[in-house]
């Protein structure tokens, strides 16, 4: 549950920065989603890789690397597909 609290609050300081309010009403419509595939993907031993993950994102955000930081989330995205068995 630490995890998941520190993950809410990495998205909520993401799309505030943003400042994209559709950006925040996407989080908000599919955290319940998102949520059920993370404990899934915590469940099956991925927290230590979508905590290298999110620590690659928040490196690539405080050095100022937007393309590196679009690459990781596609790569934490996937992760999610993957697990929600989607195409």
């Amino acid at each position: 549950d630490a995890a998941l609290r520190a993950d809410d609050a990495l998205h909520d300081v993401l799309v505030r920065v943003s400042g994209n309010r559709a950006a925040a009403a996407t989080v908000a419509r599919y955290t319940p989603l998102i949520r059920r595939l993370e404990r899934r993907r915590f469940g099956e031993g991925g927290a230590c890789r979508s905590a290298g993950l999110h620590d690659r994102l928040i490196a690539a955000c405080a050095a100022g690397d937007t393309d590196g930081a679009v690459r990781v989330t596609a790569e934490i995205w996937r992760g999610l597909e993957e697990l929600a068995d989607i195409p």
